[in-house]
């Protein structure tokens, strides 16, 4: 592969994405859209939004911007007890529409995809670049466990909704999680810097 071939990472949040983008030095060039050179390599990041369309918007801003390799990059959740916050996904994610919030729904999703791990994105990024003809990698670090019930800041109407993320917030009760939530973001978002760097030096 081309020393100078453009990489673009599609990330779904700045929330996942702050640490790549400090880390790397990424200068913003356009609203959600970042770039850098790393080692003599143009790289991109679009912080897409969460879900398959938004991320199906941002691979194709990323192909029209230059990228000539996509990676889907960001948080995914656990579908198996063996997999531990930190843990770098490569292959066997589903993506779905509404978040996996409880054991038992993680559990359906194993049953019916035989998947280890869940997001929200990734099915499009590789939709995207297949179609566009451009490589596809996906870099995705367990942010929640098995065992985590999300309900009390997702709800139990199986959307995502980061206004109603803050009302909840205001419950006390939710505090637990939420305390609980950052700190494994903040494991993930480590993992996240370092594996970035890992996958470009390997495509240098």
């Amino acid at each position: 592969m081309s020393g100078n071939s453009a990489i673009g990472l599609v990330i779904p949040t700045s929330w996942e994405a702050r640490d790549i983008l400090r880390h790397y030095g990424f200068k913003s060039v356009g609203q959600s859209l970042f770039k850098a050179e790393i080692k003599g390599r143009p790289v991109w990041v679009c912080v897409s939004g969460v879900g398959r369309e938004p991320a199906r918007g941002a691979a194709n801003r990323l192909v029209s911007s230059g990228a000539t390799i996509l990676v889907s990059v960001g948080f995914c959740g656990a579908l198996v007890p063996e997999l531990h916050v930190g843990d770098l996904i490569t292959d066997r994610l589903i993506s779905v529409d509404h978040p996996a919030r409880t054991p038992d729904e993680r559990r359906a999703l194993t049953q019916r995809a035989n998947a280890l791990a869940v997001d929200m994105e990734t099915q499009a990024v590789i939709e995207t670049g297949t179609r566009r003809g451009v490589p596809i990698h996906m870099l995705r670090v367990i942010s929640d466990e098995f065992s985590d019930d999300l309900t009390a800041l997702l709800g139990k109407s199986g959307g995502f909704s980061a206004w109603k993320i803050a009302v909840r917030l205001l419950n006390p009760r939710a505090w637990p999680l939420a305390r609980k939530l950052q700190k494994q973001s903040a494991v993930a978002r480590r993992r996240l810097v370092e594996e970035v760097g890992r996958f470009l030096e390997r495509q240098g």
